[in-house]
């Protein structure tokens, strides 16, 4: 049944939603609020997700996409790309609505009421478009391009360009899905990342197997893309093997090269937007206040966080389970130490192994070399870190940094140290993933 539809909010995955005149809620994506829309609704009585509706009167937050794979009517469905959902929002309603969707997560599932806790206001990307120093694509066979997938689906988008990349990355996806082709390797899957301090690029790439013939074919594409300085070569099952030099540098705060660099590489982990991820380390550090204290860092990761807190602490011990980037990060702290002289020489230790186990670990050592740590910095991946509130209870820690990704397990674990006599100080939004509904955060929690 067609029915007409205004907008009146935006939902946390991103779709706008409207009611009928019986009340029904109703999701529709790419609309805006104040639009008026025309969907197909499906029937029943429950919440409604909706096709692309078609557009009968744009609301104030609209705004002219700049993209033409980006659309919300049918004629426009061939193009669809799934990478974006707001880039017919103006950036000022996309943070607003970020802001109201991330406490209202915090609330329903963290039972973190507004005034509980200074709730500080979200930090917007100094750059809302181009600003993706690393992307992840699948190759078309059939056209040697790089591509997205069409939204819900697997079908290819054939990009003439993409608004959310970097335009040296952008350029380099131009030429790397042909020369993939002929270089005859067959990626399941490729990521490139680009470092404007390099002024390279790099490529992981997930094969079927690692083999001789695989590892000269990629010999075969750096030679074809001098934009290239290496590949990693993966398979499941398999350790990666690196092409060339893979390893890059980026800049810790863009522009500032006065704040030290940080090595990357395509298969660890690594934020894409270089100038929000200065602004989520420095809002992480300035609630911590590390200084002069002992420091748990749990997943560590690359060394994010690690370099700016061995800056500013007494010492790090820093913890992380995935060795290549844990190889990144003590290149990192070596080449710091060094400019720093004997001074910073033992400022970091890293651990190996799963973050939690060794933070139990930690907790359960007596004696001379044991630590009171002053402060903790935790970083999980998106499922969170289930028990940490007891780990760092046991650790005795007076203060503690969560970094999260996603606002729901975020709200879970902050509720579960919340159990066990931790209180949520302040927590600091950042504007991560423009163009998504997508929201990075930082809280500060006391014991």
């Amino acid at each position: 049944m067609r029915t007409t539809l205004d907008i009146v909010d935006l939902a946390p995955g991103g779709e706008g939603v409207g009611r009928t005149g019986e009340g029904r809620p109703v999701f529709a994506p790419f609309t805006a609020p104040g639009d008026r829309v025309e969907v197909e609704l499906p029937g029943g009585e429950g919440p409604a997700h909706v096709p692309p509706a078609r557009l009968l009167r744009e609301g104030p937050a609209r705004v002219a996409a700049p993209c033409p794979h980006f659309g919300m009517s049918e004629p426009l469905a061939e193009a669809m790309c799934g990478g974006c959902e707001w880039l017919h929002l103006a950036y000022g309603a996309q943070v607003e609505a970020k802001e109201r969707a991330f406490a209202e997560t915090l609330r329903r599932i963290g039972r973190l009421e507004a005034g509980r806790y200074r709730a500080l206001p979200i930090l917007p990307s100094p750059r809302p478009l181009r600003y993706r120093s690393r992307a992840k694509f699948h190759l078309d066979r059939h056209t040697g391009r790089l591509v997205f997938f069409r939204r819900r689906s697997h079908d290819p988008v054939q990009l003439t360009g993409c608004h959310l990349l970097a335009e040296e990355l952008d350029a380099l996806r131009e030429v790397a899905g042909p020369a993939l082709l002929a270089a005859r390797l067959e990626a399941r899957e490729v990521t490139l990342e680009w470092s404007a301090l390099d002024g390279k690029g790099a490529a992981f790439l997930q094969l079927a197997a690692i083999t001789p013939a695989a590892r000269a074919r990629a010999e075969a594409l750096l030679a074809a893309v001098p934009a290239l300085a290496g590949v990693v070569l993966g398979a499941e099952g398999a350790p990666s093997a690196a092409v060339g030099d893979p390893v890059l540098r980026h800049a810790r705060r863009p522009g500032e090269p006065a704040a030290g660099r940080q090595r990357s590489r395509p298969d660890v982990f690594q934020q894409a937007n270089r100038g929000a991820n200065a602004l989520l380390v420095a809002s992480a550090l300035e609630l911590l206040r590390p200084d002069g204290e002992e420091v748990l860092e749990l997943y560590c990761g690359a060394g994010n966080f690690t370099g700016p807190l061995a800056a500013r602490a007494r010492h790090v011990d820093a913890v992380e389970g995935q060795g290549p980037a844990l190889e990144l990060a003590r290149l990192d702290a070596a080449e710091a130490a060094e400019a720093a002289g004997a001074r910073g020489a033992s400022r970091v230790r890293f651990l190996a192994g799963d973050a939690l186990a060794v933070a139990r670990g930690l907790a359960r050592e007596r004696g001379a070399a044991s630590r009171r740590y002053g402060a903790a910095l935790l970083d999980p991946p998106r499922q969170g870190a289930p028990g940490v509130g007891a780990v760092l209870r046991e650790l005795d820690v007076p203060r503690a940094v969560y970094v999260s990704c996603d606002p729901a397990t975020l709200a879970r674990d902050l509720r579960a140290c919340g159990q066990v006599g931790y209180t949520v100080e302040a927590i600091q939004p950042v504007d991560m993933f423009p163009q998504t509904h997508h929201v990075e955060a930082v809280a500060l929690l006391t014991r």
